[in-house]
C-alpha cells in the first residue's frame, strides 16, 4: 500500500499562495530545507499542471505524477500525466510501483487527495505572515480528523512545523 504524504507551506490566515501562479518563495530557508529532506525520502511527486508549470527547475530533477485534465499530453522518463476523469491515479501509482509519494498541490490537488483518502500525513509550515484575499489549502465538504504528532519551531521569527497523522 503507498503511502501519501502532504507537504505545506501555509500564511497565519490561512493561505497557501496569493493566487494560482504565485510562485512559493516565501516560505522560510528551513521550510525549504525540510522540503527537500522529505523529497528525497520519496519516489515521486504529486502535483496539479499549474503547480508544476510554476516549479518546472526544481521539479525536472525528480519523478513526478502531475494531474491535469488535458486527454493527451507525452509523458517523459520523470513525468507523467493523470487525468482522474480517464484514469485512476491509484492505478497510475500501482503501475509504477511508487510506495512514498509527496503530494505538493495546489488548492485542487490537495483537496482531490482528500477527497480521494490520499494523505495519510500533513507536514504543514504555518509562516507568520498574512496574505489577506488568497488560496486556501483545501476546498471541500469532506470532513477528516487528524492527529497531530509533533511541533517544531524552526526559527526566532516563528515559524513552526507541525506533523498530523490521519485518523
Amino acid at each position: 500500500m503507498s503511502k501519501y504524504i502532504a507537504v505545506v507551506a501555509i500564511t497565519i490566515d490561512g493561505k497557501i499562495a496569493k493566487n494560482s501562479h504565485h510562485f512559493s518563495n516565501w516560505t522560510c530557508k528551513e521550510d525549504k530545507d525540510f522540503l527537500h529532506t522529505i523529497l528525497d525520502t520519496c519516489e515521486t511527486v504529486l502535483v496539479g499542471n499549474s503547480t508544476y508549470k510554476m516549479a518546472l527547475k526544481p521539479l525536472s530533477k525528480r519523478n513526478c505524477i502531475v494531474l491535469t485534465r488535458s486527454f493527451k499530453l507525452k509523458n517523459l522518463p520523470l513525468l507523467t500525466y493523470c487525468n482522474p476523469a480517464i484514469e485512476s491515479l491509484k492505478d497510475t501509482i500501482k503501475k509504477n510501483k511508487y510506495k512514498k509519494i509527496c503530494v505538493l498541490g495546489g488548492t485542487q490537488i490537495y483537496s482531490y487527495c482528500l477527497e480521494q483518502n490520499l494523505i495519510n500525513e500533513l507536514y504543514l509550515t504555518i509562516e507568520p505572515l498574512t496574505f489577506g484575499p488568497g488560496l486556501s489549502l483545501f476546498e471541500t465538504k469532506k470532513t477528516s480528523q487528524w492527529r497531530l504528532k509533533s511541533s517544531k519551531r524552526l526559527n526566532k521569527r516563528g515559524s513552526v512545523l507541525l506533523h498530523y497523522i490521519k485518523i
